[in-house]
């Protein structure tokens, strides 16, 4: 069973790579800071011939960061990479402009690290997401969209059988940092990356979702 649910997996994110598929969508309430109506965001997956996007978004992004290493840049070859290993990647469009985006990818390096150290065991950790890469478009924010995020990946990675997220905030990100608590993940401890930014490291068993409670 297990070797049908990967072959199936596997095909999906091969179908992910070749075309966008719509997941859902979500009604916005601000732009810009002001209010408005008729708002609508679609949560599609992200794929090869949407890598632009991302690229594009996170110019703006990082253009509007004070502290531009608290985002770390990936191109597309590493987001080729996520893919044939099989995580994904989602984003939130306007249209034809892609406003937020995340991704959810397989343990290494660093993560791999805490994740021994959390004392997962190899079966735990091949069954263990890293949630990171988060944007929200400047102009968008208000619109809970690293929420609406985190509740997708939440759902994709039950879907696709892992067990655990983990991911990493910076301890000033505080409005970042309250989301994710507010959706069940835990800090397990601080540590700092390669560019002095002390980040607090998160962890979130999964369970399933008629039991999952999303609470504002």
């Amino acid at each position: 069973m297990r070797s049908f649910l990967r072959n199936c997996i596997s095909l999906a994110n091969l179908c992910e790579q070749m075309v966008s598929i719509m997941i859902k969508r979500v009604k916005l309430s601000k732009f810009n800071g002001e209010l408005c109506e008729n708002l609508y965001a679609d949560v599609c997956y992200i794929t090869a011939t949407n890598f632009n996007d991302v690229t594009n978004l996170y110019n703006r992004v990082s253009d509007a960061l004070d502290n531009k290493n608290w985002l770390k840049s990936r191109d597309e070859l590493y987001l080729m990479d996520v893919l044939d290993k099989g995580g994904f990647i989602i984003g939130c469009y306007v249209e034809e402009t892609l406003v937020a985006s995340a991704l959810c990818e397989a343990p290494s390096g660093d993560y791999l690290d805490y994740l021994y150290e959390l004392g997962l065991d190899d079966l735990d950790i091949n069954s263990s997401y890293v949630s990171g890469y988060v944007m929200v478009d400047p102009v968008y924010r208000g619109n809970a969209l690293h929420r609406t995020l985190m509740e997708t990946r939440i759902e994709e990675s039950l879907l696709r059988g892992k067990d655990f997220i983990i991911t990493a905030i910076a301890t000033e990100n505080i409005f970042s940092l309250n989301t994710v608590l507010k959706l069940g993940f835990e800090i397990q401890f601080e540590r700092e990356n390669e560019y002095g930014i002390k980040r607090n490291i998160l962890t979130k068993r999964l369970v399933e979702l008629s039991e999952e409670e999303f609470t504002a």
